[in-house]
């Protein structure tokens, strides 16, 4: 049993205190506090909640009752073990006085729906009103937004997954703010915000006086951590950002903090903002970071969440010339394989006799997959931009009927690029980092990896993006195949993902026989350069066997010869089996029936979005209905008449273009707009 605080009651000066510090409203229903209004343990005294202002709430005695009563809600959602890992971990921690928890989980395990269960619990228990959400890339934020819960213009949820939580009481919208006040309505108690690590540099004082106002009733969301930096850490050097101390100063206002991270640092090997490490147990010069809940490949594997891979890796000839020097030596040329020495991983990827067959391939890949299924598609990552545009232009020209799709920072519209490619019918995505970072679109089945970047954790992030399990196709063709140079830091990172593999077999055939039974990188000294580099071979892995070059071309030579769709990993092993069997009479194979491929639909809109296209759409019935009374644009009493039948459109609505807030009063300036006469 739990320690209780001798004090069991609040005392009249701390009951002052609460109802200051609630501005007379009640902190789970906002209603205005009424005689008989109570002041509860937000942490039961029964559970050892202390009797202090920290750990008080001012409740009406109606909300207060129903929490007594311990309300059973009718979830449809169904934790994964990670998911409520995660959950159960921040409760027990703020239970225990804690105020962050760190998660390391791999792409595709399912973060944005954990955190967002995790607010609705904490919203439920009175711990929190609100969540504050900070993602590093504006997709995100809107995909945040719009997965979550989706409404029509009157206010009525049509979509998202907050339709698995009953609605008696759960998190409302969770808003894309940029820096528009208020970030959380007053009428609306259990709302939030997503915006982006950028926007809280940008607009920091509207963002921490919101922190300030909501202070220890809010939930803080770091998501995809390893993007933010911590100016504080002496050892940071030049690695911190601005955007890590804004985080440490919302997190001294928040009730709890989730820190969500891919890596266990950043991405210039630099710590995480607010997380702590220890010293690794074999290798002084490393640490590790200290996390609460992790999910990996092998968790995907067990569970049944991430797919199984084919990972073909290219080798290329590389011919490295060093020039002549002052002691009387001459050019020399050096020629070696890449499968041997990757050192020189930048000049060889940008080398086009090397990367156009990977390219080559990805688009083999690509049709081979679509073979199963129409919709089927694949990503190819670049180092730059440059490199990026190289590959864009390089396939529009070689596969004109290919549909490509590219997103990189530098271009206007890149985030649409990546919403549009989800829901379109498209083929192939060519980007540098932008689809790193919780991109989730379950069609993509092959990647292209023309990156030099070697960290597991990185390279993790981005396999991920073909790693989740769809259900639009049978477990057979679920498989991701990665199309890699042959290099030694990537065989490293192959081996990493078998071992994940076998770690997760093993947990699932434990889990089921219960149910039966109830180093650093090479430094050049020399004044010398990539002269070329050329691909050569191709071999094959997968999570369970390996192909050498030879064995991957013949069996690439028959997978094409009677145009097949499988891995040639898996044909090699129908081969293996069938053995003598191929003596035997062959029985006629039945022709293949293929799924219909998806209609495409629209992306998802914020409501921001839908907002901008309902002022947009009364913006141009305006301009049309003064043109059929003849008055154009650039007429001299144009600006005149716009203005005036601008008037009479927001006074028929109610109100005006800037202050149409919601996607309700956007809507009624248009339909005001549509009945001009």
């Amino acid at each position: 049993m739990p320690d209780r605080d001798p004090q069991r009651f609040f005392t009249q000066n701390q009951r002052n205190i609460l109802y200051d510090l609630a501005e007379g409203r009640c902190e789970a229903c906002s209603a205005p506090l009424l005689d008989g209004w109570e002041a509860d343990h937000m942490v039961p005294w029964a559970q050892g909640g202390q009797t202090v202002i920290e750990n008080g709430q001012a409740l009406c005695a109606q909300c207060n009752k129903g929490k007594g009563r311990g309300v059973q809600y009718t979830d449809e959602f169904s934790p994964r073990p990670f998911q409520r890992e995660v959950i159960d971990q921040v409760f027990d921690r703020i239970h225990a006085g804690e105020r962050l928890t760190v998660v390391l989980a791999s792409p595709g395990s399912g973060k944005t729906l954990t955190y967002q269960a995790t607010a609705t619990r904490l919203f439920r228990a009175g711990l929190i009103d609100h969540v504050a959400v900070f993602a590093p890339r504006v997709a995100l934020a809107e995909q945040c937004e719009t997965d979550w819960m989706q409404r029509d213009s009157q206010g009525s949820v049509t979509k998202g997954m907050c339709l698995l939580f009953d609605s008696t009481k759960r998190i409302g919208m969770i808003r894309h703010k940029i820096k528009e006040k208020p970030l959380t309505p007053v009428t609306e108690p259990g709302s939030g915000f997503v915006s982006t690590y950028s926007a809280l540099v940008t607009n920091e004082s509207v963002f921490l006086e919101w922190a300030a106002k909501h202070q220890g009733r809010f939930l803080l969301v770091a998501d995809e951590a390893q993007f933010c930096g911590d100016t504080t850490d002496p050892d940071a050097g030049e690695g911190g950002t601005r955007a890590g101390a804004l985080i440490k100063q919302m997190h001294e206002y928040a009730r709890h903090t989730l820190l969500l991270t891919g890596t266990p640092n950043r991405a210039d090997n630099q710590r995480l903002v607010l997380a702590d490490y220890e010293p690794h147990p074999t290798d002084p010069k490393r640490e590790v970071l200290v996390h609460h809940a992790e999910a990996k490949y092998s968790n995907g594997i067990a569970e049944g969440y991430l797919r199984k891979f084919e990972m073909r890796l290219t080798n290329a000839r590389v011919s490295k010339r060093t020039l002549a020097d002052d002691a009387g030596r001459g050019d020399s040329v050096l020629e070696y394989n890449l499968s041997d020495d990757g050192s020189e991983l930048v000049p060889v990827l940008r080398d086009e006799k090397t990367w156009q067959p990977l390219v080559d391939d990805v688009v083999r890949a690509i049709r081979d997959k679509q073979k199963f299924h129409a919709s089927y598609r694949g990503l190819i990552s670049c180092m730059q931009q440059q490199d990026a545009k190289k590959v864009y232009k390089y396939l529009q020209q070689r596969y004109p009927d290919l549909r490509v799709a590219l997103a990189v920072s530098s271009d206007t519209g890149a985030s649409q690029v990546l919403q549009d490619f989800k829901v379109k019918p498209m083929d192939l995505l060519v980007t540098v980092r932008m689809a790193f970072i919780g991109y989730d679109c379950k069609t993509i089945t092959v990647v292209g990896i023309l990156t030099h970047y070697r960290d597991g954790g990185h390279l993790m992030q981005l396999i991920g993006r073909g790693l989740r399990v769809w259900d639009g196709t049978p477990a057979r063709e679920q498989t991701c195949l990665i199309v890699a140079p042959d290099d030694p830091k990537m065989q490293g990172f192959l081996d990493l993902l078998r071992e994940e593999n076998d770690r997760g077999l093993k947990v699932l055939e434990e889990r089921e026989r219960e149910e039966r039974e109830e180093p650093g990188d090479a430094v050049q000294e020399e004044l010398s350069y990539i002269d070329s580099a050329v691909a050569t071979t191709t071999r094959a892995s997968s999570n369970e066997l390996d192909m050498d070059a030879d064995e991957t071309l013949m069996v690439e030579t028959l997978k094409r010869a009677v145009d097949a769709a499988e891995d040639v990993t898996k044909l090699k092993q129908i081969i293996e089996m069938a053995g003598m069997m191929l003596k035997q009479p062959t029985p006629v194979p039945q022709p293949r029936t293929e799924p219909e491929p998806e209609l495409p639909t629209e992306a998802p809109k914020t409501e921001r979005q839908q907002i901008a296209d309902f002022n947009s759409k009364t913006s141009e019935t305006i301009r049309q209905y003064l043109y059929r009374g003849g008055v154009k644009p650039g007429d001299a009493g144009y600006g005149d008449a716009a203005m005036k039948a601008t008037a009479r459109v927001n006074e028929a609505a109610g109100c005006t273009a800037a202050n149409a807030n919601t996607v309700e009063k956007a809507s009624r300036r248009f339909r005001a707009a549509l009945a001009l006469k």
